[in-house]
């Protein structure tokens, strides 16, 4: 007996000492719990920039893999960790909000005709076309089954052409409870827009689009030099970041990147196609990350949309700045 005294004294030692170890663990990782990912830290993190981060939008979802603009891109967004997802507001006959991009329904559903010609009932009837133009089972979604579906999600979304419906849209955010999920933007001056919008402005999540002078995409109906419109916001509002466009290297826009950042305002930069972003791509990026969207975070871009979320997300991950 004598002699296992010492091998059971032993074991009762190391027994404490894993138990001390086990609740010294414990009261580390309740002092320093690791931070849940929500849609108010994404949020913060557009009104706040830090260096260590950069956000990640997905244009019209996850559209390799669901059709774009559905539901279910959406959801592979959110499953994959994306930020923001970028989505197109499109108005009914019946004054109803969806969610297309096109103003007819030609190129992405199962239906033709202008989406302002079709009362909701009957778009109900239609199928979500996929990449290659093939008929899925998915329906084209109303705002207000996006937003239901989003809410208390981790993810924001970027509303893309609610511009013409803002205060209709801005009332379909309250009735869900969403309105601290939903980003508008436009790239009128702040003098227009608090005369079109008036207090809308004070209660919507806001950015504007800094565009350069000769940029002909979307009509609008007052243009300023990039730098005076910049500084308008600035000192008359509070935008949660600048969605900024630069067609070349030399752009009077890039002027305005830098005034940005020193007034700690997010930079966001779209590497879909050669003039946003100066030719620095997601195909060329595919083949060449740093020169492409290393480029454009080293020019300023703390939020990047792309049509490559997963392989962005990948890179930033890597790179220590996604998490």
């Amino acid at each position: 007996m004598r002699i296992f005294l010492p091998i059971i004294f032993s074991v009762i030692l190391i027994s404490c000492q894993l138990k001390n170890d086990s609740a010294n663990n414990s009261t580390s990782e309740q002092s320093h719990p690791k931070k849940q990912k929500s849609a108010e830290s994404i949020l913060a993190q557009l009104k706040k920039p830090t260096k260590d981060r950069v956000l990640v939008v997905s244009h019209r979802g996850d559209w390799r893999n669901a059709p774009e603009n559905s539901i279910k891109a959406v959801q592979n967004c959110i499953e994959m960790g994306v930020d923001i997802v970028e989505i197109d507001v499109r108005m009914t006959l019946d004054s109803q909000l969806v969610i297309i991009h096109d103003k007819t329904l030609n190129r992405t559903t199962s239906g033709k005709g202008k989406v302002d010609e079709w009362p909701l009932d009957s778009i109900k009837t239609l199928y979500l076309k996929n990449g290659a133009g093939g008929r899925t089972a998915h329906q084209l979604p109303t705002l207000r089954e996006l937003m239901e579906f989003v809410k208390d999600k981790p993810i924001l979304i970027n509303l893309d052409k609610a511009w013409d419906y803002l205060p209709q849209t801005y009332a379909l955010l309250k009735e869900t409870n969403t309105v601290k999920q939903g980003i508008f933007k436009g790239n009128e001056p702040i003098e227009l827009m608090k005369k079109k919008y008036g207090n809308y402005m004070d209660s919507v999540l806001y950015m504007p689009m800094v565009w350069p002078l000769n940029y002909s995409i979307y009509k609008r109906d007052s243009i300023l030099h990039p730098i005076d419109y910049t500084k308008g916001y600035i000192e008359n509002y509070e935008p949660i970041a600048f969605e900024v466009i630069y067609d070349q290297y030399d752009s009077s826009v890039m002027q305005n990147i830098e005034y940005m950042t020193n007034n700690n305002t997010s930079v966001w930069i779209n590497t879909l196609w050669d003039e946003l972003c100066a030719g620095h791509t997601d195909e060329k990026a595919l083949e060449q990350p740093d020169d492409n969207w290393g480029w454009v975070i080293e020019k300023g871009a703390n939020v990047i949309q792309t049509d490559r979320p997963q392989l962005l997300l990948d890179y930033l991950r890597e790179k220590e700045l996604h998490d």
